[in-house]
């Protein structure tokens, strides 16, 4: 993935097609929607938060995550899951979304199996299957909480960013997981992750809310149109943002495009009241 982020990340009119709403986070309660006490919610301010603008987690068994962490936070702040494509690296998918989110959520991004031959310097990783991006998940999320403690929305939802094979390779997990990934988005692949009815059906049932699908490739948005449609019927919001044509990357058009359909995707998203009011970076 041609990710031009990094020097991006050191400075301060999308298309939208078909959607259907689910009423914001349908249930709260059963999704895990309790904030940690902070200046967000009455509670006494945190001392403001210390770090580099990315981090790395070491994770089991040899494993890594890199971090972009919302410096200068005073309260708990919501997480954002960011999984890189095939032959790609963890540290551009952190890079890309800590833009599109303003610095204000914590973004994590797990690494896949490092390819043979790569040099750690420049390591590329891929994917192994659904399983894998599910463990490695919920481990950075353990070794975010480890590293970052009080300043975490431990509690609040996740969101569950993904980019060409971490896309496509995201039904099962988002499944299994949907009251801890309520709300997703798809880029540059999944066009078929929910187009069998029962995928749908599943994901809604199990807490599903909302799935955003973006890709900027010409002629990409109607691939999308029957895992739209599916969740539609099952009254998960499902929205379309074709930002192309730009070819299959995230460059400063997509990455804008997906900052426009942000207020929708974590409207009533517990973890993220105070993102609306937050200061907003010029570009993204």
């Amino acid at each position: 993935m041609a990710l031009a982020v990094a020097a991006a990340c050191r400075r301060a009119g999308p298309r939208i097609e078909g959607s259907s709403e689910r009423g914001p986070n349908h249930d709260a309660t059963a999704a895990g929607a309790t904030v940690g006490k902070g200046a967000s919610d009455g509670g006494a301010p945190l001392a403001p938060l210390s770090a580099e603008w990315i981090e790395q987690l070491e994770l089991p068994e040899g494993g890594l995550a890199v971090v972009t962490p919302p410096a200068g936070a005073t309260e708990p702040r919501p997480v954002i899951i960011a999984v890189h494509g095939a032959v790609d690296e963890p540290g551009g998918m952190c890079s890309a979304w800590r833009l599109i989110v303003d610095v204000y959520a914590f973004v994590v991004c797990p690494a896949g199996t490092p390819m043979q031959g790569s040099p750690r310097e420049s390591r590329k990783y891929v994917w192994g299957s659904s399983d894998q991006i599910e463990r490695r998940a919920l481990e950075a999320l353990e070794a975010l909480v480890l590293r970052y403690g009080d300043h975490v929305a431990k509690d609040a939802p996740v969101i569950y960013a993904a980019f060409s094979q971490g896309a496509t390779l995201s039904a099962p997990l988002l499944v299994r997981r949907a009251k801890r990934f309520p709300r997703a988005v798809l880029t540059e692949g999944g066009y078929r992750a929910f187009e069998s009815p029962g995928v749908a059906r599943a994901y809604a049932n199990a807490g599903g809310e909302r799935v955003l699908f973006t890709c900027s490739q010409a002629g990409c948005a109607p691939h999308f149109e029957g895992s739209r449609a599916a969740l539609a019927r099952e009254h998960v919001g499902a929205r379309v943002v074709d930002a192309g044509p730009y070819g299959h990357s995230l460059p400063p058009p997509a990455r804008e495009a997906i900052h426009a359909a942000l207020p929708w995707l974590v409207e009533g998203l517990a973890g993220w009241e105070g993102y609306a009011a937050s200061n907003k970076l010029a570009h993204h």
